[in-house]
């Protein structure tokens, strides 16, 4: 799936660091990202889908190290949490010792999940399902999730959102290239809709951002939530973006959201359900339906991404997770992920949620 909003530098790297030694992440194929406490009875979970890091760019030690400060997560803390990952297999593989800059990184995506399990975006038993499904097994997910909540997220800090720019919005209806928000600059964007605070928008809906976060209000009762993506080649483009109802509307309403963020030329496809996946512990489904839009391929070619005639619109009923849909899709949208490109079945011939 193409979704963009959480494609962080820092996170990738320790993807590609880390991922040898088996226990991945929140998603599968990642950096496994947290663990389970002896408490169970929060009701919300974790959105994040698959993370498409193809057009991401290696961060380099001083973001890491940037980001660990203002989490307020030390060198002494980043090794006591690299200690229980080497020891249940979190790290670069059974037996292996991990060095500091393993665990900065580790520390770095363990940090995102102590802010969504903070926010209610994630639950606890839903990071501990995802670590296990990544391999780990019950004992090992109850290690880290017991060092995690008791020692490692009390002490990180809550994210702090920069200050919103001061706005005047005159922009036209389309950008320089015909695009009406997907695939258009953040200067457009900031010309044309009304910023707002994204940690108090989206956070809940959506998780925590994967890079700087950027919130509109389209109207009284809708909100764009958003990533600006880390990859130089898509830096102040918002490629995904993922639209809030305050309340679910029904698909009329979330189809007209949709088309008024696509270029005027976007052609809906036939809608597909979609289920999460096999791993999930939530039951639920979506709804996806596909846009052609031959303005969509020049515009994501202009910015260095593989271009295709496409775009794709997710609506969720109640919201998307790390752990697929909360609930199962019936009628009524609550929250619709929209990113370039086409999402199509997988292996099984089922889309994923």
């Amino acid at each position: 799936m193409p979704r963009y909003r959480r494609a962080v530098g820092t996170a990738l790297l320790v993807a590609a660091a880390l991922s040898v030694g088996g226990c991945g992440s929140g998603t599968p194929s990642a950096t496994r990202t947290s663990a389970v406490p002896a408490e169970e009875t929060e009701t919300e979970a974790e959105p994040t889908p698959p993370t498409d890091d193809s057009d991401a760019v290696t961060a380099d030690d001083t973001s890491i190290e940037d980001a660990l400060t203002a989490a307020g997560v030390d060198d002494a803390l980043v090794n006591r949490l690299g200690e229980v990952g080497d020891a249940n297999n979190y790290g670069l593989g059974e037996g292996v010792e991990t060095d500091l800059e393993d665990r900065r990184g580790l520390a770095v995506v363990q940090i995102d999940a102590c802010r969504n399990v903070d926010v209610g975006y994630r639950t606890w038993r839903g990071l501990r399902y995802a670590d296990e499904a990544n391999g780990a097994t019950e004992e090992q997910a109850a290690a880290m999730a017991d060092f995690l909540r008791t020692e490692f997220c009390p002490n990180v800090t809550a994210l702090k959102e920069a200050p919103l720019p001061e706005q005047t919005l005159d922009a036209a209806s389309k950008d320089d290239l015909g695009g009406r928000g997907v695939a258009s600059p953040l200067t457009w964007w900031d010309a044309r809709y009304p910023r707002v605070s994204w940690s108090k928008e989206c956070a809940k809906q959506t998780g925590m951002p994967g890079g700087d976060p950027v919130a509109y209000r389209l109207a009284k009762d809708e909100v764009v939530c958003a990533t600006v993506p880390p990859a130089a080649a898509l830096k102040d483009h918002l490629i995904s973006v993922d639209v809030v109802f305050s309340s679910p509307v029904d698909e009329d309403r979330a189809r007209k959201a949709v088309l008024a963020l696509l270029p005027s030329d976007a052609s809906p496809e036939e809608p597909t359900e979609g289920t999460n996946p096999d791993w999930s512990y939530l039951g639920g489904g979506c709804l996806n339906t596909n846009f052609r839009t031959s303005t969509m391929k020049a515009l994501t070619d202009s910015l260095g991404k593989d271009a295709e005639p496409w775009a794709s619109a997710l609506y969720y009923s109640d919201g998307s997770t790390e752990d697929g849909a909360v609930g199962d899709y019936t009628g009524k949208v609550k929250q619709i992920a929209l990113s370039t490109g086409a999402n199509e079945p997988g292996t099984t011939g089922e889309l994923t949620c």
